[in-house]
C-alpha cells in the first residue's frame, strides 16, 4: 500500500480488502460482510450503512485527490492555550527545529515541510499497515464467523499493544477513544483507558541526553539527585524525581521522547488524508455537517502544543492565577505543581514534585469528597475564567499525601488547556437553563450559538428530534438517570435526522467531562454531573450582573404567565446554599426541593448579600403578591367571624348581632363596614386562591412557618396599621440575618414592599397612598435608602 504523491488519488478501503482477500487466497464479497456485520450485536452503522459494500462503493467509485484536503488555520477556532505567544519574552512563533519543522502548530507549514519527503512519509506508512492490517484482519474474521461480541475484549487489548508500538500520537488517539462511547462499545474503552499508564519508558540515558542539550548544562551541574528510572511514563515523555543542585529542593523533571515532534507530525500529515474518506461516509449517509478535517487539525494542534513543555509550565502559572482571582471558588482547595521556568525548555519541564495517590485508587468515600472538589474546580474553569484543564484523565488527578497540602486535590499535566471565550461561557449556562425548561426554541437559539446547528436550521424538524432525545433525561420524561455516554450515543443517532455539528473545541471539552464523570461514578454509583453542577450554574446566573443572565434567571423562576414558581423559587434559594435534592431522576430539575433545605439564617443572609441583588426584585414582588391576597383571604375571615362572636346565654336564642360599627376611610369619609371589606379585600379568585396556597408552601419551606396559623384580627392590623408591619418587617429580618451592613438591604426591601402594599390598597379607594395612609411620609423617613 503506498502513499500517493500530489496529483494522484487515494483509495484506502479497496486496498485493505484486497489485502485481506490476498490473506485469505478467495474474494471477498462486500454482501458477505455486510450479511456477517448485521448480525452482530453491539455494532452501530450509520443511518443508511446497512452494507459494507455500500461503504467500499463510496470510497472506490470517488477517490481522493490531495486537492481535496484543506490546509486550515485553526488558531481562532480550536481554542488550544498557547501561552508562549503572548507570555514567552522573545519567542519566535516562526521558529523550527533542527531538521526545519515548525515548533508551532501551523498546517500550511508542516505541508510544505513534508512535501518532499515522500520517502520518510512512505516508510511510515508502510509501519502503519505492517502493524495494523493484521490486526484488521482479525477483526474482519471475527465479524464473518459471528464471534465479534465474544472476541470484542482481546481485539481491544491487541489494540492497546499495537498503538504502544506505532507511538505517542495513537497512543493520544487511543485515548481519546477511550471515553467516546459513540465510536466503542464499553469493553473496548475500558481496554484502551490502559493506555493513560502502562506505557514502556524510553532509554534514560537518551533522557539525559536531551536535558543537558536543552539546559545547556551537564546533568550534575543542575540537579545534586537524579533517579536512574522514571517515576512515570507517558505517551509525550517520562518524568524523573530529581533534587536541585542549588536550593535542595524536590523536583519532578518531565523529559520529552526523542524524535516526537518528527513523528507525530508525520503521522498527524497522513491522518489527514484518511479523515476525508470518513468524512465523505458521514456526510454520504448522514444529516451531520461536521468539519472533521478541523476536528483533525483541532486534536493535532492540541497535541502539537502538548509537545511544547514551556507552554505547560506557563499554562500552570496561568491556571494558578486565573483561579486565585475567581469569586466562586477558594484555590487553596487544589494543588498546582510550581514550575522552574528558567529550567525548562521546550522538551524539559521541572517542577515542584507531588507526592500523592492517584484517585481511582482512593475508597469511595475520599474520590465522592475529592470529586466534589474538582467537580468544582472544571466547573469554575469553564463556566467562569474560561480557562479549562483539557486533559483530566485519572492519571492527572492525585489525593496529595505528605506536606502542608495533605489531603487536597492536586491537578498535574498542563500540557493542553482551552481557553472559552465569554460568549460561549454564556450560552453553556443558558442552554443548561433553558434544557431544564424544556424550553426547545431557546435552546436551538443556545445550540446555533455555540455552532452545534446552523443558523438556518428548521427548527419545525429540529424541535421533535430534541424532544424525542432529550425529555427522557428530564424530570417527568420517563426517569431516565442522566450519562453522559448515553447521552454521546442518544445525539449520535439524533445526527442521522437533524444537521447537527460537532463544533472543534468540543473534542476538548467533551472528553475533559467524560472523564470526570467516570472517575466521579466510581466514587458514587447515583452521581449525576449536571444536577450536581446545577448549585454552581445558579450561583452564576444570580451572581453575573449582564443583562443575559437577568432574562436567564426570569426564564427559570417566572411562567409563562410571568408568575413566579413558588416551587423552583424555594429549590433556587436551596441550591444557591448547595441543598439540592437527592435521588432525583432527572438530568436537570429545577423543581425538586430538598428534604431538608438550608437553613432560615443561610437562607436571609443569601438574600441580603450582594450574590443575590439580581434575585431580590423577583422575590420582593412575590412576597408583596403575597402579603396582598393573604391580607385579603383573612380579612374575609376575620369579617365572616363577626356574627359568631355575639356573645350568648344559657337557655336563650342567639342574640342578634350588634351593628356594625362605620369605618373611618382617610380621603374618603366614614364607610359601612361591609362596604369598606369588599372594597379593600375583594374575593379571591380561583387562580389566586391556587397562587396563594403555593406561595404559603413556598414560605413554609424556607422558613418553617405557617402563615396559615396567624390569626386572622393579627392579619387585620397589620393590613390596616402598615407602619406597624414594615416596623415589625423590618426587626424580624434584622434579627434573623444577623449579617453586619445588612441594614440597608433590609430597609429597602421593607420600604419597597410597604409602599407597593399601600399602593394597591389605596387603589381600590380611587386614592394615592399618601392620602389613605398619612403616616406614609414620616414613616418612608424612618426607612433610610440602601447604600
Amino acid at each position: 500500500m503506498a502513499l500517493a504523491r500530489p496529483g494522484q488519488q487515494i483509495s484506502l478501503l479497496p486496498s485493505l480488502l484486497s489485502h485481506y482477500n490476498s490473506l485469505h487466497g478467495r474474494g471477498l464479497r462486500h454482501s458477505t460482510v455486510a450479511h456477517a456485520a448485521t448480525r452482530q450485536r453491539g455494532i452501530a452503522l450509520p443511518g443508511g450503512l446497512d452494507s459494507l459494500g455500500r461503504i467500499g462503493n463510496v470510497v472506490a467509485d470517488e477517490p481522493i485527490s490531495l486537492q481535496e484536503l484543506r490546509v486550515r488555520d485553526v488558531k481562532e477556532v480550536s481554542y488550544v492555550s498557547r501561552r508562549r505567544l503572548t507570555d514567552d519574552v522573545g519567542f519566535d512563533p516562526d521558529a523550527v527545529d533542527e531538521e526545519g519543522l515548525p515548533l508551532v502548530y501551523n498546517e500550511a507549514k508542516i505541508t510544505e515541510f513534508w512535501r518532499d519527503r515522500w520517502g520518510e512519509l512512505a516508510s511510515r506508512w508502510t509501519t502503519f499497515a505492517g502493524i495494523t492490517i493484521p490486526w484488521l484482519s482479525r477483526l474482519a474474521t471475527a465479524v464473518l464467523r459471528g464471534r465479534l461480541e465474544q472476541e470484542q475484549v482481546q481485539l481491544a487489548k491487541d489494540a492497546v499493544r499495537n498503538f504502544e508500538r506505532l507511538g505517542a500520537t495513537y497512543i493520544k488517539i487511543g485515548q481519546v477513544l477511550s471515553v467516546r462511547p459513540d465510536v466503542l462499545p464499553v469493553p473496548v474503552m475500558q481496554e484502551l483507558a490502559r493506555l493513560q499508564d502502562n506505557i514502556t519508558p524510553f532509554d534514560t540515558t537518551a533522557a539525559r541526553a536531551v536535558v543537558e542539550t536543552d539546559l545547556g548544562q551537564p546533568i550534575d551541574a543542575i540537579f545534586s539527585e537524579f533517579s536512574e528510572r522514571p517515576i512515570a511514563a507517558a505517551s509525550l515523555a517520562q518524568v524523573y524525581r530529581a533534587r536541585l543542585r542549588a536550593t535542595g529542593e524536590e523536583v519532578a523533571v518531565k523529559v520529552q521522547r526523542p524524535d516526537a515532534l518528527s513523528t507525530i507530525s508525520k503521522d498527524l500529515y497522513v491522518m489527514r488524508r484518511a479523515v476525508v474518506v470518513y468524512e465523505r461516509l458521514i456526510r454520504r449517509f448522514t444529516a451531520q455537517t461536521t468539519d472533521y478535517q478541523v476536528l483533525l487539525s483541532t486534536f493535532a494542534e492540541g497535541l502539537y502544543t502538548e509537545m511544547d513543555f514551556r507552554n505547560e509550565g506557563l499554562n500552570m502559572l496561568k491556571m494558578q492565577e486565573v483561579l486565585d482571582a475567581s469569586e466562586f471558588f477558594d484555590s487553596s482547595e487544589i494543588v498546582i505543581p510550581k514550575p522552574f521556568m528558567p529550567l525548562s525548555s521546550r522538551r524539559v519541564l521541572v517542577m515542584e514534585f507531588i507526592r500523592g495517590q492517584k484517585l481511582a485508587s482512593l475508597p469511595r468515600a475520599e474520590i465522592r469528597a475529592l470529586v466534589e472538589v474538582g467537580q468544582t474546580a472544571f466547573l469554575v474553569q469553564l463556566l467562569d475564567v474560561g480557562y479549562l484543564h483539557a486533559d483530566p484523565h485519572p492519571g492527572n488527578l492525585m489525593k496529595v499525601t505528605e506536606g502542608p497540602n495533605a489531603g487536597k486535590l492536586a491537578l498535574l499535566d498542563f500540557g493542553l488547556v482551552a481557553e472559552v471565550p465569554a460568549a460561549d461561557r454564556e450560552a453553556m449556562v443558558s442552554a443548561t437553563i433553558h434544557l431544564g425548561n424544556r424550553d426547545w426554541n431557546a435552546l436551538i437559539d443556545d445550540f446555533i450559538a455555540l455552532g452545534f446547528l446552523p443558523g438556518g436550521s428548521d427548527r419545525g424538524r429540529i424541535i421533535p428530534v430534541m424532544d424525542t432525545v432529550l425529555s427522557p433525561y428530564l424530570r417527568g420524561g420517563g426517569a431516565k438517570a442522566f450519562n453522559f455516554q448515553m447521552l454521546s450515543q442518544d445525539l449520535l443517532n439524533a445526527s442521522l435526522q437533524i444537521p447537527f455539528s460537532v463544533p472543534p473545541y468540543m473534542s476538548l471539552l467533551a472528553r475533559a467531562v467524560a472523564t470526570l464523570e467516570g472517575i466521579a461514578l466510581s466514587g458514587n454509583p447515583d452521581y449525576q454531573m449536571v444536577a450536581e453542577a446545577y448549585p454552581f450554574v445558579v450561583r452564576k446566573v444570580l451572581r453575573n450582573s449582564s443583562s443575559g443572565s437577568r432574562m436567564l434567571l426570569r426564564d427559570i423562576v417566572f411562567d409563562a404567565n410571568g408568575k413566579v414558581k413558588p416551587t423552583r423559587m424555594s429549590a433556587i434559594l436551596n441550591a444557591a446554599l448547595g441543598h439540592v435534592a437527592e435521588q432525583t431522576d432527572g438530568f436537570v430539575d429545577f423543581d425538586a426541593v430538598p428534604a431538608e433545605g438550608a437553613p432560615l439564617q443561610d437562607v436571609l443572609a443569601f438574600l441580603l448579600s450582594p450574590e443575590a441583588r439580581d434575585l431580590r426584585p423577583l422575590l420582593l414582588q412575590e412576597l408583596v403578591d403575597g402579603l396582598e391576597l393573604l391580607g385579603r383571604d383573612q380579612l374575609r375571615r376575620a369579617y365572616a367571624r363577626l356574627p359568631t362572636l355575639a356573645p350568648r346565654l344559657p337557655f336563650l336564642p342567639a342574640l342578634p348581632a350588634p351593628p356594625q360599627p362605620p369605618v373611618f376611610v382617610p380621603g374618603r369619609g366614614f364607610m359601612g363596614l361591609h362596604e369598606f371589606v369588599e372594597t379593600a379585600a375583594p374575593p379571591l379568585t380561583r387562580a389566586e386562591e391556587i397562587y396563594l396556597q403555593s406561595l404559603t408552601e413556598l414560605a413554609r419551606s424556607l422558613t418553617g412557618f405557617d402563615v396559615s396559623d396567624l390569626a386572622p384580627t393579627m392579619i387585620l392590623q397589620m393590613v390596616l396599621t402598615p407602619s406597624q408591619q414594615a416596623r415589625e418587617l423590618q426587626g424580624a429580618l434584622s434579627s434573623a440575618s444577623g449579617i453586619p451592613g445588612s441594614s440597608g438591604v433590609i430597609a429597602q426591601m421593607s420600604r419597597k414592599a410597604v409602599d407597593a402594599l399601600a399602593e394597591r390598597f389605596a387603589l381600590r379607594f380611587g386614592l394615592s397612598s399618601d392620602v389613605l395612609f398619612p403616616a406614609m411620609p414620616a414613616l418612608r423617613s424612618m426607612l433610610p435608602s440602601a447604600l
